[in-house]
């Protein structure tokens, strides 16, 4: 499982979770999953998709662009710890969840695969 901590100039605003098969759209646009009321995102900016155990974000044409650890990508496979840039001041931090047999989250590592916390 993932998890997405929005990001406001880096203090954490909303925090997302993905399983498999997951979408969700961003944009500025009312209609989208993740709304960033943002001047530099496009009313319909990327996409984020979770297949098995990996998260993709495809921009969606956007004009300008969507980065990924300061690269700018049409489509990337994001890994733990990978920072997205959209918009001016907005960014979404990548984590990956690991679940115990019966379900219950019991660790989220860092960017190095790092224990960072145990539940």
């Amino acid at each position: 499982m993932f998890r997405l901590e929005l990001k406001y100039q880096n203090i954490t605003i909303r925090e997302y979770r993905f399983l498999d098969g997951d979408t969700r759209l961003i944009g500025r646009a009312p209609e989208n999953h993740i709304v960033i009321e943002d001047p530099g995102v496009s009313r319909n900016h990327a996409c984020l998709t979770q297949l098995g155990d990996k998260l993709f974000i495809c921009d969606e044409g956007s004009k300008h662009g969507t980065l990924v650890n300061n690269v700018k990508v049409i489509c990337a496979n994001l890994k733990h710890g990978d920072v997205v840039s959209i918009g001016v001041n907005h960014s979404l931090k990548a984590s990956i969840i690991t679940k115990d047999s019966s379900g219950t989250i019991s660790a989220v590592y860092d960017r190095k695969r790092k224990l960072m916390t145990t539940t």
